[in-house]
């Protein structure tokens, strides 16, 4: 009799383990063989099942309507069930794949082919950017640096913010071939980063005040300015005169590289992505 009732302890015992074993995995087994559910229905990097715990919808990528994936809000930090808990304030993109890229850091040397180090810069509205959450959307990253002082900066920042070309025809670098730039930055054909800096002693380091005013100046909704407080991609670019134009492809690796001047990126224009 003693040894029934040591086996139906032993029977009670392992059926609570096995019972607390299912419960613990925080995932449903659906097919019956043991292995987790990942079915993502709206291909927003969530699973069906994780959605339903976070409160999202699993018929729909983008649950609050804040323009961001549920899956990339998750990833990021922000709130996919809050409109107003957003990854960017400018809804920039965000790129999901970034921790993937290998960072040459900014002892790396600056030349056509060479992957840009992780460059974070404060925004115009006080949001530190990654320059790498705008690679891998299939489409090139025009930089854009210079000065808040620089007279060809600015001519190039009004005509992208109005579309005006009287603001730079009468540069030498401006040709009419390029006249479709400002609908290739409003139609996301392109993405325009445009990173101020600052080499004066009495101006200081560019802030986020200087990347607020010029976007207050110049507004434009599609364009990101950034600080370079640290003069850290100055550096790394080795900008000699400004504006200088940068191009960067999708996989964040320079296809055009220019020290100084808007020359060679300018004369690609009519080639990319919405262009004439």
């Amino acid at each position: 009799m003693a040894t029934l009732h040591r086996c139906l302890l032993l029977s009670c015992l392992l059926g609570l383990f096995t019972v607390a074993l299912i419960g613990c995995g925080g995932s449903r087994d659906t097919g019956g063989d043991g292995s987790e559910d990942l079915t993502d229905s709206d291909g927003d990097g969530l699973s069906d099942i994780l959605e339903e715990e976070l409160g999202t919808d699993p018929q729909n990528a983008d649950s609050d309507g804040d323009g961001y994936r549920d899956g990339d809000e998750e990833q990021a930090g922000s709130d996919p069930t809050d409109p107003d808990d957003v990854i960017y304030t400018g809804g920039w993109p965000f790129n999901p794949n970034k921790e993937l890229v290998t960072d040459p850091g900014w002892e790396s040397s600056a030349t056509e082919g060479a992957p840009v180090p992780r460059f974070v810069a404060v925004d115009q509205y006080g949001d530190s950017v990654e320059l790498w959450d705008f690679g891998g959307h299939d489409r090139p990253i025009v930089l854009d640096m210079g000065t808040i002082w620089c007279t060809p900066c600015k001519g190039l920042a009004a005509y992208l913010s109005t579309g005006d070309t009287e603001h730079v025809v009468d540069y030498p670098w401006w040709d009419e071939a390029y006249e479709g730039l400002y609908d290739m930055v409003q139609n996301e054909d392109i993405y325009w980063v445009t990173v101020l800096f600052s080499e004066s002693k009495s101006h200081g380091p560019s802030s986020q005040a200087d990347a607020a005013a010029w976007h207050e100046e110049f507004p434009n909704e599609k364009i990101p300015v950034l600080a370079d407080a640290d003069l850290a991609l100055h550096g790394w670019i080795g900008v000699t005169a400004f504006p200088v134009l940068n191009l960067i492809g999708s996989d964040l690796e320079l296809e055009i590289y220019r020290d100084s001047g808007p020359y060679g990126v300018l004369t690609e224009i009519p080639n990319l992505p919405g262009g004439s």
